[in-house]
């Protein structure tokens, strides 16, 4: 009897080491690609949305500094204190946008803890959701923590906050995340969906008649709905897609793009038709699971039933929902460009609360066969171990391209002979964006390229 108890034991503590061991495997191997593809060097948009550093705005006015479609919100903060610290280093930069995207797998698996109570070996699916090496354009392309990883870590945050007891506390805390991932990156969307969770949370309070919790669900619903509105104050419409045109000539593009995405997210390889059959089930799948925890929850709220259950569906919902809005906002502003625009990878952790939400979902149902979701994982893992050759190409190809441009400007300090000489641009129209005027100021204040330059 003792045997067996402390076989099982054995087992179970050769598991968790195991599993220790590769979530450690899989930040290294994150940082390691940070390491091996990013560059010292301003690229492409980083010359327009670091304009605000450069003219030395406030702090209100880099909050709102609006790039393209959105703003730059509360990771511009990051952005201007690592530039601070770092003297403008881009690489600097790089690995501060790999440990936010760390931050956000931490705050995953404590969420996934709060919801079910336990962590267990099947758990490893959210490191390797959250640490995908796909999601290689962030550090190797553009560098810009406000895009992508500053909208994850905020939603995974909101999510993880509104498993807080105390009401009213859970009430301030996300509605003061809300705020923030509003105006940060394409995290906008989840504007459109705090509203409604505020409104059931109106109607729940009413249903158990807590005079307290209608209080604080009314004025945080208000709260809600002014943080939306107040992002269109002073906000300028901007596609940043060439060509772009609403409604699109041909409707069912946008189904094709967002299917591609998915696809795209998940590691698929392939033609656009092998895409389509492996990715429809999924988003059919999640859209299905978003309505059916739409109505229970409204059943829930209706009866005056709170607990645990309710609580995970409306997290359920916050994190499928804003999925398959950005999603669906992607394939409208980007299907102008083509399906190949789908394949960009830096949309990826916007996908990722989608899909870490369908995870929720079979670890939380009994009726899921535990095979099946070791098979998933499994599966996952393979098509994602690596960013792929095609990727790994682009990758290199974008990495010298910096350095060898880098190398050409420091000599010659002329632009057009550094474009010239290498066959390499880093940004597209020169005069645009004072490009000669900004390099001046960085080489007079010895940032970015400058750093340990000596003339």
């Amino acid at each position: 009897m003792n045997v067996s108890k402390l076989s099982a034991t054995s087992r179970q503590s050769l598991v968790g080491w195991a599993a220790a061991a590769f979530t450690i495997f899989l930040v290294l191997r994150w940082f390691f690609l940070i390491e091996k593809y990013s560059v010292n060097l301003l690229f492409w948009d980083q010359w327009d949305f670091m304009g605000g550093l450069f003219e030395n705005k406030g702090a209100w006015e880099l909050f709102s500094w609006q790039h393209g479609p959105h703003r730059q919100g509360v990771g511009f903060f990051l952005t201007k204190l690592t530039a601070d610290l770092s003297g403008w280093n881009t690489r600097t930069e790089c690995f501060m946008i790999g440990t936010v995207i760390c931050l956000a797998a931490i705050a995953a698996l404590f969420l996934k803890r709060r919801l079910t109570g336990n962590i267990t070996a099947f758990d490893l699916a959210i490191p390797l959701l959250y640490l995908s090496p796909l999601q290689f354009e962030l550090f190797a392309n553009t560098p810009n923590v406000s895009h992508g990883a500053m909208p994850l870590l905020l939603i995974t945050l909101f999510c993880l906050c509104w498993t807080i007891k105390n009401i009213t506390l859970r009430y301030f805390i996300c509605a003061a995340i809300n705020f923030m991932t509003i105006y940060t990156g394409f995290g906008v969307f989840i504007g459109c969906i705090v509203p409604f969770l505020f409104l059931s949370e109106i109607i729940l309070a009413f249903r158990i008649n807590d005079q307290r919790r209608k209080i604080s669900a009314i004025f945080f619903f208000i709260v809600s709905i002014a943080s939306i509105l107040s992002f269109f104050i002073n906000y300028t419409f901007n596609s940043a897609a060439e060509g772009f045109v609403f409604p699109h000539p041909e409707p069912f593009i946008y189904v094709k793009f967002i299917l591609i995405a998915f696809s795209t997210f998940i590691g698929i390889r392939m033609s656009h038709e092998i895409s389509y059959i492996i990715t429809t089930p999924i988003a059919f799948f999640m859209i299905w699971l978003l309505i059916k925890a739409s109505m229970e929850t409204g059943r829930s709220i209706l009866h005056g039933k709170t607990g645990s259950q309710t609580t995970f569906r409306q997290i359920f919902i916050v994190l499928t929902a804003f999925t398959l809005l950005f999603s669906l906002n992607l394939a409208i502003g980007r299907a102008c460009l083509g399906l190949g625009a789908a394949t960009a990878h830096r949309y990826i952790p916007y996908m990722t609360p989608g899909f870490f939400a369908l995870y929720l979902f079979a670890v939380t149902r009994d009726t899921v066969p535990t095979k099946l979701i070791l098979t998933c994982m499994v599966c996952f893992f393979i098509t994602t171990f690596s960013i792929g050759n095609h990727n790994r190409v682009y990758a290199q190809r974008l990495c010298r391209g910096k350095q060898k441009w880098k190398q050409a400007y420091l000599r010659t300090e002329n632009i057009l002979l550094a474009n010239k000489e290498i066959g390499f641009k880093i940004y597209p129209n020169p005069p645009a964006a004072r490009l000669e005027e900004k390099l001046n100021y960085l080489k007079k204040y010895q940032l970015n390229l400058y750093l340990n330059v000596h003339h």
